[in-house]
Parts: C-alpha cells; structure tokens; sequence
C-alpha cells in the first residue's frame, strides 16, 4: 500500500549521502508493504555472504502501514539485517527480522514520509541519525559514545523535542557483543541477536525521528467507522482492567506454568516472583501509541541495596525464569539487572543470563576450568553473575568468549549448546519457551522453522493453556483460512494428535507477516480482539483495496518465502531447522517429571514425532520437504521466480 508522499530512504554513512527513491505501487501491494517490501529489499541489496558487522551490511527499518492510524494496537516497527550471531558452527550467519513498539519511533517515521529506510556504510566516527520530517543528517555523537542507552535516550529527546522517536544503542553494542540489542523510546527492545552490535560496528549511535506529516488512507470514512468499532471491542473486554494495571505483568497465571525451569516449586516461585511481588515495583504502566492496553512498564525497586532505582520496560518475565535458573531468590536483584540492560549495556537479558548459567554449570560438572575462565571461579552467587555479565559488556576476560555467543563456546571448550537444560537452542540463538512446560504448540515449532528463532509476532490463542478443540478451531476459521486447509490441520495423526501443529504453523507465520507489514501488536491477536476479517476491513479501507483475509494471508505466504530464499542463499536448509535436543530429555522438576506433550496432553512427544510435523509443515508450504526450501512450483505460483538464484 504505497502512499504518493512517502519515500525509500537510502542513508550511506560512509560517504553521508541521503537518497531517497519513491515506492513502487505494484511490489508494494504484492508484498502488502512495511516489512513485506523490506524483504524485497533484502533480497535485492543485500550482498550473499556479507559478514554482519561489515559496511556492506544494511539495516532496514520499515514502520508498519497501520501505524499512525486510529486502529487500536498499531505501534510495530520491523527491522531487517543481516544478525551477527553465529547460526552455526562453520560460521554462517541468517538475515532476520527484529518487530517492535514504542510510543514514538514508528509513528514518527511514517509522519517524516519515511515508509522504508535502508541504511548502508560505516560512518567515520560515531554519528547519530537525525530524521526531522524531509531533513535527514547525521549528527556528532562522539559525545553520547561510551553511555548508556537511557542517558542517551534523554539527550536526544531534550536535543530534538518531547516527541522524538529514538532507537539508541548502549555500550555492549559499541563493543559489538553479538546478543545485543535496541531500545526504542526507552521502553520497548528490538534486535535480540545483534542489532546493537550491528548498529555499532556502523559507528551509528542512535536513531532519532521527529514527523509532523499526516498518515493518510484510501476511504478515511470506512476506515474510520471500522477503527472506531475495534476500539470499542478492546474497551469492553473484560481482562482490560487487569492489563492496565499490571502490564505485560499480567500474564503470570499462563507464564508460570509455559515458562516454568523446573528447579524450585511453582508455589515457591509465585511467592518470590508472582503477581504480588510485581505489584510493589509497578510505578505506571506505559503505552505504545495507539494501544489502549498498554503493556510497558516504569518500576521502582522498593528497599534492599537498589532501593529506588527506576527502570523502564517488561522486566517480570525474563527476571522470573532467570532467577530461577541462576538460583537468585531475591527478585530486586534480577530486575537491577534487567534495567541495567535496558538503560546501559542493551545486552538480550535472556541470552545473557543464559549462557551465564550455562558456563556455570560447565563449570560446576568440571568441563570449565580456572584456566579457562582466566582465573575466575564460577560460584553460585548474584555477585559472580554481575561479574560475568559486565565482562560480557566490557568485553573483558572471559566476557570475551561468552560475548561471541554459544558456538564460541563450543569452538573454544567444545562445549555443546544442545547440551543446556533449559529452553532449547537452534540456529545460534536460545529460546525463550521450553516445549516442556509449555506443550508443543504452533510458536514453539515456529523457533526452528523460522530464519531467525524468536517469538515475537506468533502468538494465537494456541499459546494459552486448555483452550478446547473448538476454541482453536473458531480461532483458525476466523482467520479466512479455507475449508481443505482447516481440515488438514485438523486431522488426526499418531505423531501430532487432533491438532496438526505442523500444518498451522505455516500458516500462523503467513498471519505473523501480515501484521509485522501492519505494524499491528501481537496482543490483539492473540487475546483473540482483532483477526482475520477485521485486519483485511482495516486493510482494504485504508489500501484502497477488496481482499479477502484468505488474500491478504497469501500476501503473507508471499513474504514467508521471499525471507526464505534470502536465507537459503546463505546457505540454510532443513539442516538447520533443527528440533532441540532438549525437547526430548525429561525435565525432573519438584512438580513431578514434565516431558514434551502434543497440545492437547495426549501423548508424549518423540523426536520421529516432531520431525514428522517438520515434513507436514513443509509440505504445507508447498516447499521440498528433504531440504526444507521452496521448490520452483511454489515461486512461480506466488510469483517470486526472479528470486530463485
């Protein structure tokens, strides 16, 4: 959906040059536009083969096409590069995509006409990027080099204005540690698996937008009386009040159980990580523009040695599982850390806490030395992790390795990612879910088959726990999907059960690009508030279009494979898509044995099982199920043939 005004903008640190070139009408509508027309760019411009933190690397920021409208729920802002976390042991590297809110940053660049900036080179020295409608330049920012990213955050917004939007980088990515990431308007983090970094071998500090443009739609009256019904939809939800009061916090009743690491009681950790222990910190609960939910947070740590230290963000999940893996009752302590990660270094709290305890249990079970951690003893103690985890920042002694990532680990110590006990590990990243705890459900598949393993935008209802047949069934009608595809997702096999996970996964990843381009927040879908009909009547208004959702989801599929054969030319194929070895161990908790179940807690998962649901998921797509690509039937259907070398 392009619009007339707006621009690809083509910044060229290296040389300071800004170009921009207007957006093509019919690659935007096949490809939906925002983050659906960054992947063409990436398959366009982005060399095979380039090493992510080299000048050739490109970081394209797309804001969603929805952002800056009156749809409830439309703050998403898709970044595209190549990550420099290492995906394999010989060293190659997937180009992904990182989605996230704010309060200002994407609406900021859809106002200034900036529907695609695609930013290339490495300045000379640090540099800022200062976007203020159709004046683009880069700003010194040698002074802003070596501090945090909220003392950054605060300059720009006391240099630009109260409404700026900012994307800014903290020390760990000037110090090109490969698990770092953004913060977006102090609240909201993109790039787990190196956008910091990435950002920072660019000598690009930070990001910072201001737009005064408006963000026009095709029939403003339809669009109109459609947002308005959705918004009114959201308010008379029930479990609204509840959200507003906690945040993302609010989901501790379905957390505890999905993300449980098995190591102290779930009453034990609901007593020193649960609903009431958040409730003391919450300070405000923070809004992305446009959402009437609001799911970010400002907390104050209450009494003990940080007493009354602010931070900003969604500190209560990661501080929750981390805590437990790393044995650290006091939960003050952990969320220290988590705002020290979002307003200083940006190291990716999960990675880093982590493989923190990863190399604390190596070195426990005797595969670590003193030798090797160059001196440091690696105790089970909140001072030991502070250490480590400011070395890793630093770069510092052992931080050195531990800051490459996991297969830095195993090409040093031969120490195998696949052999941690929590999570799982593909394409050299951890997850954030464990199959165990949470049952094999479409997200948990969609850690492996995706180019890059992450979480964001691929929620359904399918997440929660105990919805019934029916409930997931209306969910999938109400998406579009057609009557032969709802029935081959839901007929019965011995390995999936009733629920082929396998076979909706595909097509929650073609829902998840639709909304990534949309800009549109995941919370709305998965809460079950926004679906199929209602994003196809927001598109079409605001397009000028007649799609049906089936339509539109195919326009997803579309950029689904597009992002593949990007990958593919790196060299990624079924390989790699590798089902975590962890899945099928079982996890001895004091809750009892917990092994990896089909959805519906019917029968026990195998390994033969879940490579099963690979081939189904594959043969979904229409792609070549022993490699795990799209065959050169399914380009040419979707119209993607130029792509296929």
């Amino acid at each position: 959906m392009p619009r007339p005004s707006h621009w690809t903008v083509y910044v060229d640190l290296s040389s300071g040059k800004v170009t921009r070139g207007p957006v093509a009408e019919q690659t935007d509508q096949a490809l939906i536009g925002g983050s659906g027309v960054g992947w063409k760019l990436a398959a366009e411009l982005l060399p095979a083969g380039v090493d992510p933190l080299s000048p050739d690397n490109l970081i394209i920021i797309n804001p969603g096409l929805l952002v800056g409208t009156l749809t409830p729920g439309t703050p998403k802002t898709t970044v595209i590069t190549k990550f420099p976390t290492f995906a394999s042991e010989d060293g190659r590297f997937y180009v992904g995509a990182s989605t996230s809110g704010g309060r200002f940053f994407g609406i900021a660049l859809n106002q200034a006409s900036c529907q695609h900036l695609v930013i290339s080179g490495k300045a000379p020295s640090p540099v800022y990027l200062r976007i203020r409608d159709d004046c683009i330049d880069l700003v010194d920012a040698e002074d802003l080099w070596g501090k945090g990213i909220q003392h950054v955050t605060n300059e720009l917004v006391r240099r630009e204005g109260p409404e700026t939007g900012t994307m800014v980088i903290g020390t760990a990515g000037e110090n090109l540690v490969r698990n770092s990431l953004t913060i977006v308007d102090k609240t909201n983090s993109l790039g787990r698996g190196g956008i910091g970094a990435v950002m920072g071998s660019k000598n690009l500090k930070a990001i910072a937008v201001n737009g005064t443009g408006d963000v026009d739609v095709a029939r403003p009256q339809e669009f109109f009386d459609y947002a308005q019904d959705l918004r009114e939809r959201v308010y008379q939800w029930p479990k609204r009040p509840h959200w507003i009061k906690l945040g993302l916090a609010a989901g501790w009743d379905t957390f505890k159980h999905t993300q449980y690491p098995g190591i102290w009681p779930k009453e034990e950790w609901d007593e020193l990580y649960g609903e009431k222990t958040r409730l003391e910190t919450v300070e405000e609960v923070i809004a992305c523009n446009s959402c009437i939910l609001s799911c970010r947070l400002k907390w104050q740590i209450k009494g003990g040695e940080f007493d009354g230290e602010i931070g900003y963000g969604s500190p209560f999940s990661k501080s929750a599982t981390s805590g437990m893996l790393l044995g650290v009752r006091d939960f003050r302590k952990m969320i220290h850390l988590v705002a020290d990660a979002n307003a200083n270094t940006g190291l990716d709290f999960y990675t880093t806490t982590r493989i923190i305890d990863f190399a604390t249990l190596m070195y426990e079970m005797g595969s670590l030395t003193k030798e090797d951690t160059g001196g440091l003893e690696l105790r089970r103690d909140y001072d030991t992790y502070h250490q480590l985890y400011d070395m890793m920042a630093k770069r510092e002694g052992f931080g050195e390795i531990l800051a490459d990532g996991w297969f830095r680990l195993k090409h040093e110590f031969g120490l195998d990612p696949q052999d941690y006990r929590y999570s799982g590990f593909c394409k050299g990243m951890d997850f954030i879910y464990d199959a165990r705890p949470s049952n094999l459900h479409p997200l948990m598949m969609s850690f492996f088959t995706r180019p890059r393993p992450h979480h964001g935008g691929s929620h359904t209802r399918t997440n929660s726990r105990n919805k019934t047949l029916e409930e997931i069934r209306d969910q999938v009608e109400a998406w579009g999907l057609e009557g032969e595809t709802i029935d081959r997702i839901f007929t019965e096999t011995p390995y999936s059960g009733k629920f082929n996970v396998g076979r909706y996964t595909k097509h929650m990843e073609d829902m998840m690009r639709v909304k990534n381009a949309l800009g549109l927040c995941t919370i709305f879908t998965y809460q079950g508030l926004i679906l199929g009909n209602d994003i196809a009547a927001l598109y079409n208004a605001s397009a000028g279009e007649d799609l049906t959702p089936g339509e539109l989801i195919q326009r997803g599929e579309r950029v689904s494979n597009l992002a593949k054969l990007v990958n593919v030319r790196e060299g990624f194929t079924r390989e790699d898509d590798k089902v975590p070895e962890v899945w099928f161990n079982p996890m001895h908790s004091p809750e009892g044995t917990i092994e990896t179940r089909d959805y519906f807690n019917t029968k026990v998962i195998e390994k033969t099982d879940a490579e099963r649901m690979l081939d189904d998921y594959y043969d979904e797509r229409g792609w070549d199920i022993d490699h795990g690509t799209p065959t050169q039937g399914k380009l040419q259907e979707l119209g993607l043939e130029e792509y296929s070398n």
